[in-house]
């Protein structure tokens, strides 16, 4: 990572107190061992295992296990032990590149498509190192293969790193971890008021709470209504992404939904609008089932359908309702669909129109506030990017 003609090595931001340039080393003679995982596939077991993971399993600076996390018996990962622990770094080099995570001294098998580097103490300087925007440059510019991108470990062993003096490197590892901890705080938080929610919601859909009227009677009973007895069921209309802006700006204001799973199925900004306040769902692909309340004008791609009402059924609530059910009337041969006579003839119990109206505004209060800690998130990991690209040479 240096050039032929070497620069001042000092950051432009710098803790007061602190002189002199930093000194190049080389992560192959910092750590006290570099490897990778197993390369093979080794026999698994059904349950109480050990966790077998991949560079898709390194997250936001930890390993993250999942439900179709495959697991080996303790034997298996005896044979196969790698000499990691507690001051060890993992970091994915096949397909995900450059995800850098903590061991955490839990027992974990590791695949080809993870690396791991143990270094002597515990390197929390070399952590926040290797995730500036820099490193990552770096390990982009010398990956290898065609179809699946890989970092070799002569890469990790060559990496140049610049340090300061300890107390320095102390200084900022601390400052950088305090981020993380605020970060991980909020994403807490999120996570908790998500199952909150997904709590209230499962209390809602069986009755066991209801809301009342605003003279504090209670409301009358739910009925059972299909689909298209609440809605007039059709799809959005085919839409080249040629003609849609990435960014709400100027006539291209009214929001482009399609079967996508990033940003809850926002593809961009058009100039043209189909439909307002609606409900739509996926019906083609992984995603088919996921049903969305959409707020205000917006496009629809031919690959979503669309409910809609004059009476008040498109709302949080039915959104919802019908998100609890959907997936198990998707067809599962060849790509999955949910089309629209099926859609159709889905029955769900409801309230009256006010008494949703009532949970829909609630569930909404939940989602704002959901919203607000995201949008925090975000806020924090990006000016955390930007510090990070300062602070290190």
């Amino acid at each position: 990572m240096m050039t032929k003609k070497e620069k001042k090595r000092v950051p432009e931001l710098r803790f007061t107190g602190f002189e002199g340039e930093w000194e190049r080393k080389v992560l192959g003679k910092r750590c006290l061992k570099i490897g990778d995982g197993l390369h093979g596939t080794p026999k698994y077991v059904d349950d109480s295992g050990i966790y077998f993971i991949n560079g898709n399993n390194i997250v936001s600076g930890k390993i993250e296990i999942y439900e179709n996390t495959k697991q080996v018996s303790e034997k298996v990962y005896k044979k196969n032990e790698k000499e990691i622990n507690e001051n060890t770094l993992l970091i994915s080099i096949n397909g995900t590149i450059g995800n850098i995570g903590w061991y955490n001294n839990e027992p974990v098998m590791l695949g080809k498509s993870v690396g791991y580097l143990t270094f002597p103490e515990k390197p929390s300087f070399e952590f926040h190192y290797l995730n500036t925007s820099k490193a990552q440059r770096f390990f982009v510019s010398q990956l290898t293969g065609t179809t699946i991108k890989n970092l070799s470990l002569k890469t990790l062993r060559e990496t140049s790193i610049y340090i300061p003096q300890l107390e320095e490197q102390q200084k900022i590892a601390t400052f950088l971890t305090s981020i993380d901890t605020r970060i991980q705080q909020l994403e807490k938080k999120k996570t908790l008021l998500e199952q909150y929610k997904k709590g209230v919601m499962q209390k809602i859909f069986k009755q066991e709470i209801r809301f009342r009227r605003d003279d504090g009677e209670e409301f009358g009973e739910w009925e059972k209504k299909s689909v298209s007895e609440m809605f007039r069921v059709t799809r959005g209309n085919v839409l080249s992404m040629t003609k849609v802006s990435d960014f709400n700006e100027g006539e291209y204001m009214y929001p482009v939904y399609s079967s996508q799973t990033k940003n809850g199925g926002l593809s961009g900004f058009y100039n043209e609008y189909l439909y307002e306040n609606a409900l739509t769902w996926t019906t083609d692909g992984a995603n088919a089932g996921d049903v969305n309340y959409r707020t205000g004008k917006f496009y629809c791609t031919n690959v979503c359908g669309v409910l809609l009402s004059d009476e008040g059924y498109a709302n949080t609530f039915i959104a919802e309702k019908l998100n609890s059910i959907t997936r198990k009337y998707v067809s599962y041969v060849g790509n999955p669909k949910l089309m629209n006579g099926v859609m159709s003839e889905i029955v769900i119990e409801v309230p009256s129109i006010p008494e949703q109206t009532k949970i829909a505004h609630f569930l909404s209060s939940l989602d704002t506030k959901i919203a607000v800690i995201e949008q925090q998130i975000v806020g924090m990991k990006e000016w955390k990017k930007g510090v990070l690209q300062r602070m290190f040479v």
